[in-house]
């Protein structure tokens, strides 16, 4: 291939994928690098989501939809009952820990990124 040649899409993508790629065509370099890191990005998401999917099957079957994490050791955030629902998923490589719980008529939650 000469540097003129443009490249050629993945042939293993469905024809919707092939249409969603052809406007990309006439980006500049730095629009398209920035895009791959994007999707780069948005895949490692989705297979530790895939991966996680088991996990939270899993925590949906225990007592009262409550889940404990063994790598919360009973320690709370000091603005988080107790009695809150706790799942640590992976993604991109950092773990984060949620917590949620029922405020009277209110969901509350906060997210907690695990070093």
């Amino acid at each position: 291939m000469t540097t003129r040649d443009r490249p050629a899409p993945p042939t293993a993508l469905d024809q919707n994928a092939l249409e969603e790629l052809a406007p990309l065509a006439d980006r500049d370099a730095d629009q398209l690098r920035a895009i791959g890191t994007y999707l780069e990005a948005l895949a490692a998401w989705k297979e530790a989501e895939a991966d996680e999917r088991p996990d939270s099957a899993a925590d949906s079957d225990t007592d009262g939809g409550e889940s404990d994490d063994d790598g919360i050791d009973g320690e709370y955030p000091e603005d988080v009952p107790e009695r809150a629902s706790v799942t640590t998923k992976e993604i991109a490589g950092t773990a984060y820990t949620y917590y949620q719980w029922r405020d009277g008529d209110r969901i509350e939650s906060k997210t907690v990124r695990r070093e």
